[in-house]
């Protein structure tokens, strides 16, 4: 064989085309899984965040004097769960730490409920109550202003949402948080 008709043989040539199926198959792995998560964390933190307002709604719509009392009323619970401590309606409290279990004590106990995947409330005396669930919210009520009668004149309500739904190789749940202003 002369020089100049060396080239490459059709084994090395297929060694090389074997090695890049092996090297395209592994990356288009990489590839679908990130999409597919990307995908999914936006669709559910679209949600978290439709969750979130929807409850912010809700509480901004609850009776001042009826939901702001040191006992709220009966129609003052928005956490579904009727268990006693549950219906705080617009008292200050609760917490936006995340809470991994549904809470029997603690500052989340009636500024926390559950959601299924179609975001439907679990309600029920207690936390048995509560199925498997892929929404998680969680409220905090601060007394901003006091009236002169000692009274809150206006609240900050700040509600967050974890969706337990979401493709995540990390240990964090997609979450979103709305804060708003209400007022006598």
């Amino acid at each position: 064989m002369r020089k100049s008709e060396q080239g490459v043989s059709i084994i090395e040539a297929m060694i090389a085309v074997l090695i890049s199926m092996f090297v395209m198959t592994a990356l288009g792995g990489v590839v679908f899984q990130a999409t597919a998560q990307n995908k999914n964390q936006g669709v559910e933190l679209s949600r978290a965040t439709v969750y979130t307002q929807d409850k912010i709604e809700t509480l901004m719509n609850m009776d001042w004097s009826d939901c702001n009392q040191g006992t709220p009323l009966a129609g003052c619970n928005t956490s579904g769960i009727t268990g006693t401590g549950w219906n705080t309606g617009l008292l200050a409290g609760g917490s936006l730490t995340f809470v991994s279990a549904c809470p029997t004590s603690g500052a989340t106990v009636g500024y926390i409920d559950y959601l299924d995947a179609n975001g439907n409330q679990f309600a029920g005396a207690d936390c048995s109550a509560v199925g498997t669930y892929a929404y998680q919210r969680q409220w905090q009520i601060t007394d901003v202003i006091t009236t002169a009668a000692g009274t809150p004149g206006l609240k900050r309500i700040d509600v967050q949402v974890w969706s337990h739904n979401a493709v995540n190789l990390g240990s964090a749940k997609p979450s979103a948080m709305l804060t708003t202003y209400l007022s006598e």
